[in-house]
């Protein structure tokens, strides 16, 4: 696993959606639970994925401990936008 500095934390995965979760107007474990959950978010929109019936269940505790996570830094509205599957969000600052 790669560790990075603060300044260097990763704005894009290998799916390369994370781009509009912008480095300049969320911290970095902000920008951690965003990526996570959209991450989570797109496992669960995946099910060849899940090998055993029991993954599925895994993955959507998963999404909603990470949303309980994103409300609790103050992105309620930048995680409910991950949830319905929007890309970019049309506020200017982060939620409070």
């Amino acid at each position: 696993m790669q560790r990075y500095s603060r300044d260097e934390f990763p704005m894009r995965g290998e799916s390369g959606r994370r781009d509009w979760i912008d480095s300049t107007r969320y911290s970095v474990i902000q920008r951690f639970f965003l990526a996570r959950l959209e991450h989570l978010v797109a496992l669960r929109r995946t099910p060849e994925l899940f090998s055993e019936p029991w993954h599925l269940p895994l993955v959507n505790r998963a999404v909603y401990s990470t949303y309980r996570d994103c409300v609790a830094l103050g992105l309620a509205d930048e995680a409910r936008a991950v949830l319905h599957g929007e890309e970019r969000t049309p506020h200017s600052s982060p939620s409070a």
